[in-house]
Formats: structure tokens, sequence, C-alpha cells
């Protein structure tokens, strides 16, 4: 081999060693690309689902504020609708004495 050809042949090999380099850096550069990009999104996704998880908090929060107000109005409606029940019979059960009080009367003619 001539020194010429030799030299020519060690240029070739210098070549494919810079071409191989720049390659392996490109492939590097995309990998650290697409693991920045997967952190990024990752990083997206938690920002998400904890606001998410929040919303899901305040409204169960809702809910249970909602549901415990019902319950305290429809106490207050039962105990409105007992009072209303004993008030009627203690007037039915007043009305009932005060006519046998005066059948009574009657019978027994103390109003004549």
């Amino acid at each position: 081999m001539t020194p010429e050809q030799e030299n020519l042949l060690f240029e070739s090999i210098g070549s494919i060693k810079a071409s191989q380099e720049a390659i392996l850096n490109s492939v590097a550069e995309i990998k650290a690309d697409i693991h920045h990009s997967i952190e990024k999104s990752e990083a997206r996704q938690k920002v998400v689902t904890d606001a998410l998880k929040e919303d899901l908090k305040a409204s169960e929060l809702r809910q249970i504020a909602a549901i415990n107000k019902h319950d305290d109005r429809l106490t207050k409606v039962e105990e409105k609708l007992t009072n209303q029940r004993i008030k009627v019979a203690s007037m039915g059960g007043a009305a009932g004495l005060t006519v046998s009080l005066i059948a009574y009367a009657v019978k027994n003619g103390i109003w004549n």
C-alpha cells in the first residue's frame, strides 16, 4: 500500500469515526429529549391529578354539607308535624271533654 493510500485509509477511518460519534451524540440528545418530555408530561399529569383530587374532595364536602342540611330540614319538619299532631289531639280531647261535661250537666239538670 502506498503512503497516499494509507493516508486516504486513515482519513476515511477518521471520517467514519467522526460520523459514528456524531450519530451517537445525536442519539444521546434524542434520548435526553425524550426523557425530558416524559418527565415534563408526568409533571403535568401530576398537576392535573392533584387538581382533580382537590376538586373531588371539595365536591364530597359539598355533598356532605347538603346531606346534613337536608337531614336538619327533615328533622325540623318531623318535629313540627309531631307538634301539630299533639295540638290536634289535645284540641280533640278538650272538645270531647267539654261535650262530655255539658252532656253530664244537662243530664243531671245542673243547667236547668
